[in-house]
């Protein structure tokens, strides 16, 4: 996408350094990045190392705002932006009133404090703070870089469904553990500023004897003085130095980072990187830092000097020092550097940083890395897919949609199920239900579609399964604005008089609304040739079979002489020619055990030899469990799951012949005719009498030609605005070379 960010300057800050972040990273993910600003500063020259386009708005003085907004205007009309994303309080406003002139682009705020220091602004500031406050709702999306910064904005009117967290990220390839053997060293990093709260840190070091204290930070003079004056009479020798550029040798420095914040702070760089340097902290319960830092034992009441002392007194108790401890010199005009002017060795505290008292490393990368900081904003800025599903249960048509949404990382995702609960329902961001009994819509439920519609404005509608693709065309009239609608039909279709009354009016009132959507997706090429033949536009036809996580389904030690059937209960799945198939190969070989597993499967009567499960969560290590997986699907498979998880087991399968289960299976397994037992046992036999091995070849088939990833690839540009308007001489996926000849089947 064309993104272009807005901020005031690209001067030393926390804010300005992860735009340069976030922006370089969105520039190696692909998208066209350009940063507007208005004075300059020295990430300028960082953001176009990166690839990324700098405008200078050139603001010439406090009062050059007519001239300096037609010149914003035509920079940003200049890059053409999809979307306009604000960073900081001003720069929000200024990317709400671009959009008009821009071709309304989506527009983002980005906001990085968790409390507001208005009060300190002036009369301007504080009427920018009470607009943003009144204008939030007309934002796209709100980013906060914490959540108590999401908090304590949604108090003031932001709206709750358009305003999300994604925490800073850090750049853990340049901030990591570097050792160093030096005396007990208490740290607090930040600008000289009443917020960063010095007063606290000085007062806690008075009651710490033994250790040394290091301010770094530039800023007003006027409070550094009275922070140096402070210390002098507190008795307090402490090192004071002005921000430094190379933050990773300052924090090897420190054995303890201290950040005694006082208000104002949202995600906390310095605690976020000295922790990717393998250095404990001890913080102020001010924004996010005891969700950073996670140990509510490092965690102090804001400008609680006494509670901070007995924090850092802890500290300095627990630390076991692999060398004697140095005798401090009294004198306080040591230079910074003589620190690191000793041999490198494993840092004397670096216990505390690696066992679970402290927080770790580890921690910020998993959860703070850059990485995360760029998967989670390229989602949010992506487009807003709204999947609109039938339901959310245990079938394979409802597992797909779940590993879609999400696979997407970089799509926002709406799913609205019409009928309530279902097994993947708390694994799915953003759910709705509109609660509906099944196959009866209600007005109240069409009420609630319709304001579901309206807030979340989506840029692309997905129908899935019948009903859902049905709804799906509904709602798109109740968007009032073009917007593209997918269909995804999840099953073949034999004999419209094999379905339900009411599914069957669904399938045919949607073949007289099919030329409604951009495409149609079908998971088998056979459920296409079916449902175009009833009448569903051909021209929008595209083939995107079932993709299986390869890393999930894997194989594994079977239990000797087990044969499963997994699936629901329905007429469709046919258990009782399993059960009549299970009962012939018990008869010849009797220690063949046999399982059932899903949904309403507890309903079945079986004979004592065969176990009936019901459904369960745990199927990758039941299917690699079995000997033989079997399906015996009387009609209606359109790309059978249960075949693909076996296979990618490397299970041999014994299946009928339906939908394409033939195109799946390759010449691995065997088939058989639907609706006989016989020949469904006769295969089942010939694999126990051949010994029982593992299929590696039906595994080699999944991972070449069914992978989850290339699903993903496929459902992915499909949904952007290139997937959307292909043309039908490109609308067939590489998949369909190795579907097998129709006549087959």
């Amino acid at each position: 996408m064309r993104l272009a960010f807005i901020i005031r300057d690209l001067g030393h800050g926390g804010a300005q350094r992860q735009l340069s972040i976030l922006a370089a990273g969105l520039v190696r993910e692909g998208h066209e990045v350009s940063v507007l600003h208005f004075y300059g500063g020295p990430f300028e020259s960082n953001l176009r190392e990166a690839g990324v386009k700098t405008i200078c708005i050139g603001k010439k003085s406090r009062w050059d705002l007519l001239g300096f907004f037609f010149r914003l205007v035509k920079a940003a009309r200049s890059v053409q932006p999809e979307v306009l994303h604000g960073y900081l309080a001003e720069s929000n406003l200024m990317a709400l009133f671009l959009k008009p002139f821009c071709g309304f682009p989506r527009v983002v705020w980005g906001v990085r404090d968790s409390q507001t220091d208005a009060h300190l602004w002036g009369t301007l500031g504080k009427l920018s703070f009470r607009l943003n406050c009144l204008l939030a709702r007309f934002a796209d999306v709100i980013i906060c870089n914490s959540k108590a910064g999401r908090d304590y904005y949604l108090a003031r009117g932001y709206p709750a469904h358009k305003t999300h967290v994604v925490p800073n990220g850090i750049d853990t390839e340049r901030f990591k553990p570097s050792p160093h053997e030096h005396p007990l060293t208490f740290g607090l990093v930040g600008r000289l500023s009443p917020m960063k709260d010095h007063a606290t840190f000085l007062k806690a070091a008075a009651l710490v004897p033994n250790a040394r204290f290091v301010i770094v930070g530039s800023g007003d003079e006027a409070y550094a003085q009275q922070m140096r004056d402070l210390a002098t009479s507190l008795g307090v020798n402490a090192t004071w130095l002005p921000a430094q550029s190379d933050m990773p040798s300052v924090y090897a420095t420190f054995d303890c980072l201290v950040n005694s914040s006082a208000f104002g702070e949202g995600f906390s760089n310095v605690i976020g990187e000295a922790m990717a340097c393998g250095v404990p902290c001890i913080a102020s319960d001010v924004g996010d830092s005891a969700w950073i830092i996670g140990n509510p034992a490092q965690i102090f009441p804001a400008g609680d000097h006494e509670a901070l002392a007995k924090c850092m007194l802890e500290f300095a108790k627990q630390s076991s020092p692999l060398a004697p401890r140095e005798e401090l010199s009294a004198s306080t005009t040591d230079k910074f550097t003589e620190f690191d002017n000793v041999s490198p060795a494993r840092p004397r505290f670096a216990h505390l940083a690696e066992r679970d008292g402290y927080s770790t490393r580890s921690r910020i990368v998993a959860e703070f890395s850059i990485e995360r900081l760029i998967e989670r904003t390229s989602r949010l800025l992506g487009k807003k897919v709204m999947w609109i599903t039938t339901g959310l249960g245990s079938g394979g048509a409802e597992m797909m949609l779940a590993q879609l949404v999400n696979g997407l990382t970089k799509l926002q995702h709406v799913v609205v199920s019409l009928t309530a609960g279902g097994k993947h329902a708390a694994s799915l961001p953003n759910v709705h239900s509109l609660d509906m009994p099944a196959g009866k819509p209600t007005l109240s439920a069409l009420w609630k579609l319709f304001l579901l519609v309206r807030r979340e404005k989506p840029d692309v509608l997905m129908g899935w399964m019948y009903h859902g693709c049905f709804v799906a065309s509904i709602a798109k009239f109740m968007r009032l604005k073009q917007v593209p609608m997918i269909w995804n039909i999840r099953q073949s279709l034999y004999d419209l008089k094999l379905e339900k009354r009411g599914s069957a009016m669904v399938i045919r009132a949607l073949a007289w609304l099919s030329w409604l959507p951009k495409r149609i997706t079908y998971n088998s090429q056979l459920s296409s040739q079916q449902h175009e033949a009833i009448g569903y536009a051909k021209v929008k036809t595209q083939l995107i079979a079932n993709g299986f996580d390869v890393t999930k389904w894997q194989p594994r030690t079977p239990t000797r002489g087990l044969i499963g059937r997994f699936g629901r209960n329905a007429p469709m799945k046919d258990y009782p020619t399993f059960i009549e198939a299970a009962k012939i190969i018990h008869a010849k070989r009797p220690e063949t055990r046999f399982i059932i597993v899903g949904a309403e499967t507890d309903q079945l009567n079986v004979p004592p030899y065969i176990t009936v499960l019901g459904e369960r969560h745990d199927l990758p290590g039941l299917t690699a469990s079995l000997n033989i997986a079997v399906s015996s699907s009387a009609f209606g498979e359109g790309f059978p799951n249960v075949v693909g998880e076996a296979m990618a087991c490397a299970v041999p399968v014994v299946a009928t012949d339906i939908g394409d289960t033939r195109w799946v299976m390759g010449e691995t397994g065997r088939l058989v005719p639907p609706r006989d037992p016989q020949a469904l046992a006769t295969a089942c036999l010939e694999i126990l009498e051949n010994g029982l091995t593992q299929d590696l070849a039906a595994r080699e088939r999944i991972e070449r030609h069914f992978s989850l990833t290339s699903v993903l690839s496929q459902f992915e540009s499909l949904i952007t605005e290139e997937g959307t308007q292909r043309t039908q001489a490109t609308e067939v996926t590489p998949l369909t070379s190795h579907i097998s000849p129709l006549t087959s089947h």
